[in-house]
């Protein structure tokens, strides 16, 4: 009896341990640099904060946690995403298994979510996705327990737990609470299930507990006028020029890719039956959509990346696996055929990193690692020198790859206004007394000179983007800084 409990999971494990090998070696033959993105958190995280220009910390601090462990490489800097996606689809399996109340929907929903081809992309990459997504999972999972298990509290702190980490990974989180918020006023079972599972005495802790938590990245916000708050609203651009019913349709197309072209397909049907289904698989329906539905008037307004409303594909994906273990046996041949799809794009997608099929997603990948090396040639007769750069792309690669690091590092701000985080932590003022070795991206050339009593250009030096395309920068040694 106690092994035909634990059976499910043990093959659910086995499975998982099967696919994520398998991705590691994919991932491994790709053979990409770090992206400028990947680079930028890997300097956060030798300077760990409460908070950064662009994002919440607990990315920096994933980051630190695994490089400290293993080293520096880019499998390791990379390492946490394909483990967190696999112990996320786990977390989903359990989550689906409290829904059903059906073994097998274990094994059906954390299939699928290992599977689904945005996992399959996120997985050869760091960015804040990961943490979010393996949050938002753990977040889903203790709802369900309080729903319908109701154990002990210990699930209530978990919840709390994961929504105030979720938050200090991204802000994308709070999707999850503004979908409860909305299913509540609408669906009066909901309303009167969550009433009886959540007093106000609890309501009350959680949120204590999460203010708790987060009040450091607060008060590193405040301290910082608000940076990221006022980063992550330009970024959505809320008051710019959208392109309407193009960029939203864009975003729409987008989710078949992100999410796999069977499993939204079987999504929107199970939405179209939403009179016939439960309260529990109402509840799903809420977390899932009025995530999509939200940032698809974003793209209507103004613009969305296809991964802005990837939160709301994990209960998502507990809803496609109760419908299939509902419907089952009529439904195994949309389960297969979601697998199969699964596998294809978890090959194809790191394949075509190194075997072009047409397309090049991963041109922004290739050549920093050579780019690294000429700099660090060209320092190696300047070795005090400052680096300095008008890019962030450029200053994140440079400080990852370059052999001989710079002893300090300056981001040049031609407008004084704060546009990155490596602006916001350094000045034009340290590089007084000092030379500097100016790596530039920009076209002209023109907007530091000025600023100097001497500037010798050095050399071009270039990035292969592809075989027929490359990226030049030209390098610069600076001398006596002038305001």
């Amino acid at each position: 009896m106690f092994l035909n409990n634990y059976k499910p999971h043990l093959s659910l494990f086995t499975f998982l341990i099967v696919i994520f090998f398998l991705r590691m070696f994919l991932w491994i033959y790709a053979d990409l640099d770090l992206g400028f993105d990947e680079a930028q958190y890997w300097t956060w995280s030798k300077n760990l904060e409460w908070g950064y220009y662009s994002k919440p910390p607990f990315l920096a601090w994933l980051i630190n946690i695994f490089t400290s462990i293993c080293g520096n490489t880019e499998i390791c800097v990379r390492i946490s995403s394909p483990i967190l996606h696999s112990i996320s689809a786990f977390f989903i399996g359990l989550t689906c298994k409290n829904f059903t109340r059906n073994h097998s929907a274990c094994f059906i929903a954390a299939s699928i979510w290992i599977l689904i081809p945005g996992i399959s992309l996120s997985s050869g990459f760091i960015s804040t996705d990961v943490p979010l997504l393996f949050f938002t999972s753990i977040l889903l999972w203790s709802f369900s327990h309080i729903l319908f298990i109701k154990n002990n509290n210990l699930y209530y702190l978990i919840f709390c737990l994961a929504l105030a980490l979720g938050f200090l990974s991204k802000y994308a989180i709070i999707y999850f609470v503004i979908s409860l918020i909305l299913a509540v006023m609408f669906e009066k079972n909901i309303f009167i299930q969550i009433k009886n599972n959540f007093s106000l005495s609890y309501l009350f802790a959680i949120f204590f507990v999460f203010f708790l938590i987060v009040f450091n990245h607060l008060q590193w916000n405040y301290n910082n006028s608000f940076i990221t708050a006022h980063h992550t609203f330009a970024n959505a651009n809320i008051n710019g020029e959208g392109s309407g019913f193009k960029s939203l349709i864009k975003f729409f197309l987008e989710q078949f890719i992100v999410f796999g072209p069977l499993t939204l397909v079987f999504l929107l049907t199970t939405l179209y039956k939403y009179n016939k289904l439960s309260t529990e698989e109402r509840t799903l329906i809420f977390l899932s959509f009025i995530p999509i539905l939200l940032v698809m008037f974003q793209a209507f307004i103004s613009r969305a990346h296809a991964n802005w409303a990837a939160i709301a594909y994990v209960p998502a994906t507990v809803l496609v696996a109760s419908q299939i273990v509902k419907y089952w046996p009529k439904t195994k041949f949309i389960y297969f055929g979601i697998i199969i799809i699964g596998v294809l794009f978890a090959v194809l997608i790191p394949l075509s990193s190194k075997h072009n099929f047409g397309l090049d997603p991963f041109k922004k990948y290739r050549g920093w690692s050579d780019l690294g090396s000429e700099i660090s040639n060209i320092y190696l007769n300047y070795p005090s020198a400052i680096l300095v750069t008008d890019d962030r792309r450029v200053m994140a690669e440079a400080l990852y790859y370059m052999k001989n690091k710079p002893k300090k590092w300056v981001r040049w701000n031609a407008d004084g206004n704060i546009h990155d985080h490596y602006e916001l932590v350094t000045k034009h003022e340290d590089l007084k007394n000092e030379i500097g070795v100016m790596v530039s991206s920009e076209p002209n050339n023109k907007h530091f000179i000025s600023s100097f009593t001497k500037v010798t250009f050095l050399k071009d030096i270039y990035r292969d983007i592809s075989r027929q395309k490359s990226k030049e920068y030209k390098v610069w040694l600076l001398e006596g800084y002038k305001k």
